[in-house]
């Protein structure tokens, strides 16, 4: 039964900053103890998340199931198409988990320029022994594909070029 309280629930939780409560004394922090403690988040992150996992991207014509190593080109690529790293969580509805499956369902806005993409969307994810190995996006398609191919107009190709595109 997926609960809010189940492992997984939380660790979903911790992944998407759900209890992260802004510290009125992080105000004050240099951007190097930024970048550190982001990247102490997502090393927290990737060491539950199997070095097999299959991301399956939004979108339609920019949708692609691949691998981990995809996955780190992506996000690299859909933080360079927006403003402030891409995707900023404003709210959590719920996040349920079991052995197997977890789910959050927020609502998330992107920016590039004077382009604000608001939406509800949900991410879908699959464990094994406890390791996530499968993630899916889960958004309107054809709004996923408006909003990143207008940030690279000028791109001819595949989804899996676009996505690599200057990232690998």
């Amino acid at each position: 039964m997926l609960t809010a309280d189940h492992p997984n629930a939380l660790w979903l939780r911790e992944v998407y900053g759900v209890d992260l409560q802004p510290d009125p004394a992080d105000a004050g922090l240099t951007q190097e103890e930024r970048d550190r403690r982001h990247a102490e988040h997502v090393a927290k992150s990737m060491a539950r998340m199997s070095p097999d996992l299959i991301i399956h991207t939004g979108g339609v014509k920019l949708a692609v199931t691949a691998d981990m190593a995809f996955m780190k080109a992506y996000g690299r690529r859909r933080a360079s198409l927006s403003d402030s790293g891409d995707v900023s969580i404003i709210a959590i509805n719920q996040v349920l988990a079991d052995d197997t499956y977890g789910i959050l369902h927020f609502r998330s806005r992107t920016k590039r320029g004077d382009h604000v993409w608001e939406r509800v969307g949900m991410g879908a994810w699959r464990f094994e022994d406890g390791m996530a190995v499968e993630h899916w996006e889960l958004s309107n398609g054809p709004k996923w594909d408006a909003y990143y191919l207008e940030g690279d107009p000028d791109f001819n190709g595949d989804a899996i070029e676009y996505w690599t595109r200057g990232q690998r």
